[in-house]
């Protein structure tokens, strides 16, 4: 009897150990797939973009942004489209430069969300576009005027990637809302040039985006 009380025992141990492994493993896979999500969205939508020196100088003193809302995210899910620098339309905007160069880029559209994680909206109104190529850096400030005047950034159009359901008008890009971008600095930048274009909201993580001109200028340009 004892015997049978004891290889009792031993089956009920070994089932809870088995039990408890497999809540470990489980709680080991959570762990994994979080890390994984949080490296991939860096990867995608930060890459290894220092940030500019602009931006580092204004945030001198004070907490990083990354740190005060790290649950407001950017991404740009549509890449970023190239335009000569020369006076026009884009998209129904006229866009005026204060020189002009058909051989090279000089405004560039670009769409914008919040990441899937955010729990807030972000404050469009308030945010700065850095641009930085080469040694040329510039702060670029929002306008909300018929045309754009470089250099400036304005939001072309507010649209709500929900069927049927409109965006607001005002400026906080909120969970469900994309904005288009128009970003026209008073550098331009050549076949082959590098440069970087931060976005940077004032309650939100900071998004930069490194691009490289293609070897040809064409009307638009898709910069991915």
């Amino acid at each position: 009897m004892e015997n049978g009380n004891m290889i009792i025992r031993n089956r009920l141990s070994q089932r809870n150990e088995n039990a408890v492994t497999g809540l470990e493993l489980v709680i080991l896979l959570v762990a994994v797939v979080l890390v994984i999500g949080y490296i991939g969205y860096e990867v995608f939508t930060h890459g290894k973009t220092p940030v500019p020196e602009v931006l580092q100088k204004q945030k001198q003193g004070m907490i990083p942004n990354a740190i005060v809302a790290t649950s407001n995210l950017l991404t740009d899910p549509g890449g970023i489209i190239g335009y000569p620098a020369v006076d026009g339309t884009i998209n129904g905007v006229p866009v005026l430069f204060t020189s002009q160069n058909p051989d090279m880029l000089g405004a560039f559209e670009l769409t914008i969300q919040p990441f899937m994680m955010t729990t807030g909206a972000i404050d469009m109104g308030h945010a700065s576009v850095f641009w930085v190529s080469g040694n040329d850096q510039e702060k670029l400030s929002l306008v909300q005027t018929p045309a754009l005047v470089c250099p400036n950034w304005t939001i072309m159009q507010k649209l709500n990637f929900i069927p049927l359901k409109g965006a607001d008008q005002d400026l906080m890009l909120e969970d469900t809302e994309q904005f288009v971008l128009l970003v026209c600095p008073a550098g331009h930048v050549a076949p082959y040039q590098q440069f970087t274009m931060t976005i940077a909201p004032q309650n939100g993580e900071i998004l930069p985006l490194t691009r490289t001109v293609p070897f040809i200028i064409t009307p638009f340009a898709i910069l991915g």
